[in-house]
């Protein structure tokens, strides 16, 4: 059974130079006094879930002026006791994950972690929609381990935790996973990843779990990482067949996110047509109106017409470049147009606003009113002159601006287009 992994993560490695933490927590380290108690100086790695008034309370309780080191050690026992209770028995009281580290085959471990972060992450699992303004039980999770870190390395010399201490280890390597499934969701949804968090990952990982070898959410869901041009059938039963059907999920949802958002960098009106598919399915399938193998198969179906859609243009005499696919979209959102008019003269539109749009742009027009006013002249001059319906018109020429802003640094005089 692994060791506690905040021994050798949190603490240790911050104490011996191996994991760096950027300038703005080394300020507040050094605010809270640099040679403050281990604990804290390794809690500050992981503000995003230890929070700063925990710390300061935390601090004031190690002083060593006002307190007698045994009575610490003993209240950080106490905390110990009561934390791995509310974890083990509250949070995770859905998930057998005792008999889960029990049985002895190859992954047990492994298979035992991932178990628990499937319930943890499940959206149908009870206490995962709570009322109004109540965190989830996932988001109630993220937090206890971090503090059950810290109370751990203030009392793990004494002989009276050892028969936490692989609970502990186990807990921490849950946190881990939940950690590197946020950071894909980060990341799929185009958001960064602050680069000590990122740290603290690769550090994490660097020594996750030997059973296999497994460190990234594919591996862990027990599919490879597939190409959304090729997935067939015999894809989808693998998948629907997987010990852990939540994961799958996540890992299929995650992908899909990222190729959407590559797909259609450039192009809102498809970026929007997906990503609320996505939130559709997902919607039915924690209210239970789709089973994880039916929100499974959906997540292929969407897939496939992600990687589909980077081909739409070349359906179109002559074809349409990514550029003014992007535009067409725009133009034949309307219902009106697109009957009055067809894809045919909706497709010319989407060339001459292309080359008229770019001929006009300049470097800060996003940022200036006169040019922008030029814009809008030049748009709504071009689809008059095509025969757009007139009372589409306004909505048409706002939603081609929105679309420009995407192509503002590509299409800036100084990108040398």
């Amino acid at each position: 059974m692994p060791e506690p992994r905040m021994l050798s993560t949190f603490a240790d490695l911050i104490e011996r130079g191996i994991l760096e933490i950027g300038d703005g927590y080394r300020a507040k380290l050094d605010e809270l006094g640099g040679d403050g108690p281990i604990f804290l100086r390794a809690g500050l790695l992981g503000e995003h879930s230890i929070g700063w008034a925990d710390a300061e309370r935390f601090r004031a309780a190690d002083d060593q002026s006002s307190r007698p080191l045994g009575r610490n050690i003993d209240e950080a026992l106490g905390k110990v006791k009561d934390l791995h209770d509310i974890i083990g028995n509250v949070i995770l009281a859905g998930y057998d994950w005792r008999r889960a580290l029990a049985v002895r085959a190859p992954k047990a471990y492994l298979n035992a972690v991932l178990g628990a972060v499937s319930q943890l992450r499940d959206p149908r699992t009870a206490g995962n929609q709570p009322g109004e303004g109540e965190p989830t039980l996932a988001e109630r999770f993220r937090t206890q381990p971090a503090r059950l870190a810290r109370f751990y390395a203030l009392c793990a010399s004494s002989g009276d935790v050892n028969e936490y201490r692989d609970d502990i280890a186990f807990f921490e390597e849950v946190r881990v996973w939940m950690a590197k499934y946020d950071a894909e969701e980060r990341r799929a949804a185009g958001l960064p990843i602050p680069a000590d968090v990122a740290l603290y990952l690769r550090q994490l990982m660097a020594g996750a779990i030997e059973a296999g070898g497994v460190t990234n959410i594919y591996e862990a869901a027990g599919i490879p990482r597939p190409d959304l041009s090729h997935l067939d059938d015999a894809f989808i039963r693998k998948v629907q067949e997987v010990r852990h059907p939540q994961l799958a999920i996540e890992a299929l949802r995650r992908l899909v996110e990222r190729e959407m958002r590559r797909v259609t960098r450039h192009n809102i009106v498809r970026q929007q047509s997906f990503a609320d598919r996505l939130l559709e399915l997902m919607g039915k399938y924690t209210n239970q109106h789709l089973t994880a193998a039916e929100i499974i198969a959906e997540l292929v179906a969407v897939a496939r017409e992600v990687s589909a859609d980077a081909n739409r243009g070349s359906q179109f005499s002559p074809a349409l470049t990514s550029d003014e696919l992007a535009f067409y979209d725009a133009v034949a959102q309307n219902e009106s147009a697109m009957s009055e008019m067809g894809a045919g003269m909706l497709a010319g539109i989407a060339r001459d606003l292309v080359r008229s749009l770019r001929r006009d742009v300049t470097t800060d027009w996003v940022s200036r009113d006169d040019v922008r006013a030029k814009l809008r002249s030049t748009i709504k001059r071009l689809l008059a002159r095509h025969g757009y319906p007139p009372d589409a018109q306004p909505a048409a020429t706002e939603l081609v601006i929105r679309q420009m802003e995407t192509f503002a640094d590509e299409w800036s005089p100084a990108a040398g287009w």
